[in-house]
This record gives C-alpha cells, structure tokens and sequence, in this order.
C-alpha cells in the first residue's frame, strides 16, 4: 500500500480527481487517498467487508468515501469515469485477470492510471522452495488450487488457493486491455522456505527481504520479488 500511495502522491491529480479502489476490503487504503482529498468510490463483492469499512471510515461523515458492494468482472460504472483504479490483492483470486482488466480500462477515462498488485509465480521464496512451487503448479494445473472468484453466489470463504503469475504474461494482459506499462516495482522476499519449512528466524527474514529491496531496481532484482506493483496508462 505505501508504494501505490507514493505513486499516487507523485501523480499531481487534481483533487477533485474520481478514484475507483476495487476490492477495498477494510477501506484502509481507501481512506488513505480519500484523506488526501481525493473523490473515492470503494468496491467489494463482500457485502459484510463494505459494512464494516463503511462504518470505520465514514465515522462523523469526515472521509465521504462511497462503498458499494460489486463485482470485478462486471463493473456497475459508465465508460470513462475515473481519473485512477487501485487494484491491490484482487485478481490474485480470479482465474482469468482479462476480463477484470478490460473492465477497468473500460471505466477509465483515456490516459488514466491503474495501479495493480499480483503474486509473482517465480518469487525467490517459490524458486528456493522448488517442490512446494511444483505442488502449487500442479494445483492449479489440475483446477484444485484455484476457484473462480467474484461471481453472485460465492464468498471468500470458497476460496482454495492464490493465483500467481509470470511477470511477462500480465504485462501482455495489460497490453492487450489498452495499457501501457509507466513503471514496475517489486515488494518481499521471503518468507524462504525448504520443504515447505522455514529456513530462516522471522527476523533474519525480514532482514533478509529488505536487503533485497534496497536494490529492487536492478532487473534481476526485481524479477523476484513476491509481489508486484504495476502502474499502467489507458492509452485506448
């Protein structure tokens, strides 16, 4: 969250800029950028999820931020209406990140920025530990790792598995949506497991991981992060 929130910072939106967070869970990062004075619309497909963040962010009415229940796949906006989509820990849960991605172009005015998290599938914590990583493969290979999620009818809790994916492959999801790619960073390092068994103290972990930050610039660096933060322009 702090780094699309730096992103967004630099941006130099108006501040009467329209901001869609889809699948703002709690609202927390949803409040942050309506504290900045941003015009906010978060959306969630869990009904209980967007309660709760209505009630902890619209206390005394300070936020105004609008909480609505939706789905991803299925956008309940007009074509062209936001300034900015924030997208953090979503399509992780979707089987297909196309569709969702053409719905946010879609509600995205022309030269918009959608700000986009994924699990990458060749993290160093999934390369080190290669026979948890195979298991995982053959999870979602086989369709018992992964569900379809955002559809009426269904909740979190049928939910079997994250979705990661190959760097390259959804910067040409991103393409093919009508993105173009602005910039690129990659967040985490660990935990490092062997055998599904940490290597490492929680401590040297995290140490570990912020080394490696220090120097997530460096392509190679970069490439194996645990998840990624992409920004990308409508450019269609």
């Amino acid at each position: 969250m702090r780094e699309a929130l730096s992103w967004l910072d630099g941006s130099n939106l108006p501040k009467n800029s329209k901001i869609l967070d889809v699948g703002c869970g709690a609202g927390k990062l949803s409040k942050e950028v309506a504290d900045r004075g941003y015009e906010v619309l978060a959306m969630d497909f869990s009904y209980n999820m967007i309660r709760k963040a209505d009630a902890t962010c619209n206390v005394n009415d300070k936020s105004h931020i609008k909480f609505l229940q939706g789905d991803i796949e299925s956008l309940p906006f007009k074509d062209s209406v936001f300034d900015v989509v924030l997208c953090l820990g979503v399509v992780t849960y979707l089987r297909s990140e196309r569709k969702a991605l053409h719905e946010m172009s879609r509600v995205l005015k022309s030269g918009g920025t959608l700000i986009l998290s994924i699990l990458n599938k060749v993290s160093l914590a999934k390369c080190i530990d290669i026979l948890a990583f195979a298991k995982r493969r053959l999870q979602e290979i086989t369709g018992n790792g992964i569900r379809p999620f955002g559809k009426v009818g269904e909740t979190k809790q049928n939910y079997s598995g994250l979705r990661s994916y190959f760097i390259p492959s959804l910067k040409n999801s991103l393409k093919i949506a009508g993105f173009t790619e602005l910039d690129f960073i990659a967040v985490g390092y660990g935990p490092l497991t062997l055998f599904g068994r940490k290597i490492f103290p929680e401590e040297i972990d995290v140490n570990i991981s912020t080394f490696l930050e220090k120097f997530s610039n460096l392509p190679f660096i970069r490439a194996f992060g645990e998840m990624c933060l992409f920004k990308a322009k409508k450019v269609s």
